[in-house]
């Protein structure tokens, strides 16, 4: 698998595998309202580039297409981590998890932050975060339950002894 850049041209990509993992994985956590309105955005093309444009944004490529994508903005925010249903279960989240957070200790980031999914909860919990508070959010005028994650991450210099 190759973790990359993403680029304009990955943006019906990005789309695409936006709107059925939501469809065919998180709807197992989620009223048939709710994967509706959450998938609603799946074709804006201007906002996927502004995206691209202003976040840290990765895609993951296998040999059978894109397996997943995520995005870290500058100030800590965990944005998007999104794996292909053909794609579970594979590693796939935990290099681009690993890429993004290995960019927030290039920026000098004290901590990571990401509203997960119910789907997504546990994921994160494995990898660190810790859940600050439950949120109710409205999209297209329907609440979808996530929570507020937050990952410390430490440093170590070259300085400290141990």
């Amino acid at each position: 698998m190759l973790l990359r850049r993403a680029t304009v041209a990955d943006i019906p990509h990005i789309g695409q595998l936006f709107y059925t993992t939501i469809t065919e994985i998180n709807s197992a956590d989620y009223s048939p309202a709710q994967i509706e309105a959450w998938r609603g955005g799946w074709q804006n093309t201007a906002g996927w580039q502004a995206k691209l444009e202003a976040q840290y944004f990765l895609v993951a490529e296998a040999p059978d297409g894109l397996a997943g994508f995520a995005s870290l903005c500058p100030d800590g925010y965990l944005d998007f981590l999104f794996v292909s249903a053909q794609h579970q279960r594979q590693g796939v989240a935990r290099e681009l998890l690993q890429a993004l957070l290995q960019q927030a200790a290039a920026l000098g980031l004290s901590t990571v932050h990401t509203d997960a999914s119910r789907t997504a909860r546990p994921f994160f919990a494995h990898h660190g975060f810790v859940v600050e508070r439950a949120q109710q959010p409205v999209i297209r005028g329907v609440e979808i339950p996530n929570f507020r994650m937050v990952k410390p991450l430490t440093f170590l210099h070259s300085d400290n002894q141990l």
